[in-house]
């Protein structure tokens, strides 16, 4: 049995062309490692109510291991938890599902995952993997986030404060590389949390972008206190530190 699970997170609007893909190659490729699944809400409940009766009954003839089903549209830092929350294993490795995996990319991720505690793969936050002990060292994925984008660059900066670090390259560290996954980057121009922000780049939540400055400091020029990251610096404002959201004795 594998050391890890899978995480992935879906909507209506992806599950059809991406999600659907994706599960099958899993089953394909990963056939006895555990996989949990989050079903995200829509702000049209018609459309959620049927959409939430296929996606299980697709589920159910899969291996599956724990599905959790939203009506209303949830953070993508709350998914993320509660893939996290879900595993039975140490480590948790977090797919887009807008993303395409082949044969190479699972002996690419087994033969690198043991050496690192978290790591971005290929440079991106699409597909990442995480070590419940970071999240005890660490923290949680800010759930204040309402949307989706900002909660990895919030998380990267929280990773190098917890490790004192003052100077980090880019917000995609630690990092590893793989071979037979391609990340599609498809645009949310219908996404669930439409009816709470706007986006902009086709595929972030304006809303995300704001709490993300109201979270941290930046500055261009250095500053003392303030933490580089990909040329930039960064202080988190006093009082804005990420809340506990679940018993960290959970993960055990």
């Amino acid at each position: 049995m594998a050391k890890y699970s899978i995480g992935v997170v879906t909507y209506v609007k992806r599950f059809e062309q991406y999600f659907k893909p994706l599960v099958l190659n899993l089953e394909k490729y990963f056939p006895e490692v555990e996989k949990n699944y989050v079903l995200n809400g829509f702000y049209d409940q018609d459309i959620q109510k049927n959409y939430l009766e296929k996606a299980k009954a697709f589920l159910a003839t899969t291996s599956a291991h724990k599905v959790v089903a939203y009506n209303e549209n949830q953070s993508l830092s709350k998914c993320w938890n509660q893939n996290i929350l879900n595993s039975d294993r140490k480590k948790i490795l977090i797919l887009n599902d807008d993303v395409v995996i082949r044969r190479p990319f699972r002996w690419c991720l087994e033969l690198q995952m043991p050496f690192h505690k978290s790591a971005t793969i290929n440079r991106s936050w699409s597909h990442f993997f995480i070590s419940k002990d970071v999240i005890k060292k660490v923290g949680w994925f800010d759930e204040r986030f309402p949307g989706v984008g900002y909660e990895d660059a919030d998380y990267a900066l929280c990773l190098a404060l917890a490790e004192g670090k003052t100077d980090i390259k880019t917000h995609a560290r630690p990092n590893i590389y793989c071979l037979g996954l391609h990340n599609i980057i498809s645009k949310n121009d219908d996404p669930g949390w439409k009816k709470v922000s706007t986006n902009f780049n086709g595929k972030y939540a304006t809303s995300n972008q704001e709490f993300f400055h109201r979270k941290w400091e930046v500055s261009a020029e250095p500053q003392p206190g303030f933490l580089r990251m990909a040329g930039v610096y960064y202080r988190l404002r006093p009082g804005m530190e990420t809340p506990k959201f679940y018993d960290l004795s959970e993960l055990t």
